[in-house]
């Protein structure tokens, strides 16, 4: 508490002094300035803000070192023109002094009693917005900038360098510089982070549809701005990283436990996954349509035919008088099998003879496409009998 009333008084006592001992040591240096010249000047500070005054003073400054410098050096600043700019640039301090104080009160007198001028502090950069920044991969990126003020002149410009590539994941910086009258620079960075949280958006259907007995199906597609690899969940379908996808084995229509040759499918189901570069995942459960090809025997170019035949029985010997040496075979039918039918004829024939008969049978074949059979021919196997004995009485006269 003491040491707080200490501060204050000080502050009381350097203010009373500056207003007193400080404007007397001004006036001195611009008294050749006339009443009108004085007011011009006074009106002209009376404008200005509290940051412009202390810019305007920073600038007046430095100003008046070069005329004194110039005059300790023996140059040509203690000419009139000189003489009367110092007077004029004294005049103009003195007024922005009187407006801080009534501005700023007792809490600019420790800025404005240093009138030695030694400037060796940078300005105090600001970054605005966050630091560090994230933008989306993809899209555009606006920076909030900086702002930078330094104690002697006020707000200093700043100036930005770098720049932020939003096309690729990865780390930007930008550098903030700011530089005051007296040369004293400051920096200040800003990290941009460009992400990816966007994940793969799947642009193939999620069904194929393919004939059986074939391993392809087709590729899954996604589109995103990094490279998208592929998975499948199961055992059946495969997938490459580039999304070409295929059956493990061949599949068969007449593998299922039922099924019918109706137009159905047998459909195989499985979850794809498409990742990016920056692990961002997505999701598609995709089915698999495989249709049964050629019906019930799985070949297209097969059915079912018939063949007839006559066939001719041979008797080369026989005991007795054959009554019917030839005979016509019965109709050969056969079932097609992979695309050539075998028909099988019976032909049987039977003859008379005198006290005796036989019975013979033969085969016959035919060969047919696509259920069209060919007229079957027939080879009859030899009939063969045996005959009993014919008896007979004679009647005889003799001679006397």
């Amino acid at each position: 508490m003491k040491t707080k009333n200490f501060k204050s008084l000080n502050f009381m006592v350097l203010a009373l002094a500056f207003c007193l001992v400080a404007p007397v040591s001004f006036a001195d240096d611009y008294n050749q300035l006339s009443d009108q010249k004085i007011n011009e000047i006074a009106d002209r500070v009376n404008k200005m803000s509290f940051e412009q005054l202390n810019a305007r003073r920073s600038e007046l400054l430095v100003e008046r070192a070069l005329y004194q410098e110039g005059e300790s050096e023996g140059g040509s600043s203690g000419s009139a023109a000189s003489s009367g700019r110092l007077s004029e640039i004294m005049a103009e301090l003195s007024a922005i002094q009187k407006a801080l104080i009534a501005i700023a009160g007792l809490g600019a007198i420790s800025a404005l009693t240093d009138d030695g001028y030694n400037d060796n502090v940078p300005p105090v950069i600001t970054v605005l917005g966050d630091n560090p920044a994230t933008v989306e991969l993809g899209t555009s990126y606006t920076d909030a900038g900086a702002t930078a003020f330094d104690e002697f002149h006020g707000e200093t410009p700043v100036e930005t360098t770098g720049s932020v590539d939003t096309s690729v994941v990865g780390s930007n910086t930008l550098t903030y510089t700011a530089t005051d009258k007296d040369g004293n620079t400051a920096t200040a960075t800003r990290t941009v982070n460009v992400t990816d949280t966007i994940a793969p958006v799947f642009t193939s259907s999620s069904t194929f549809i393919i004939d059986e007995n074939q391993t392809a199906v087709g590729t899954v597609t996604a589109t995103d701005l990094q490279n998208v690899t592929f998975t499948i969940s199961g055992d059946v379908l495969q997938i490459t990283a580039a999304g070409v996808l295929s059956f493990i084995t061949a599949p068969d229509f007449e593998s299922q436990s039922s099924f019918e040759y109706d137009g159905s499918t047998m459909d195989v189901s499985a979850t794809v996954t498409a990742t990016d570069a920056s692990g961002n995942a997505a999701t598609q459960d995709i089915t698999v349509q495989v249709r049964d090809v050629g019906g019930i025997d799985d070949n297209p170019n097969t059915g079912t035919g018939t063949g007839t035949g006559t066939g001719t029985v041979v008797f080369p010997s026989a005991t007795g008088t054959a009554l019917n040496p030839t005979s016509t075979g019965t109709e050969g039918t056969g079932t097609t099998t992979q695309a050539v039918a075998t028909g099988t004829g019976t032909a049987t024939a039977t003859r008379e003879v005198a006290s005796g008969g036989g019975t013979g049978t033969g085969t016959g074949t035919s060969t047919f496409v696509t259920g069209g059979g060919t007229e079957a021919t027939g080879t009859g196997t030899q009939g063969t009998g045996t005959g009993t004995t014919g008896t007979g009485t004679g009647t005889g006269t003799g001679a006397q």
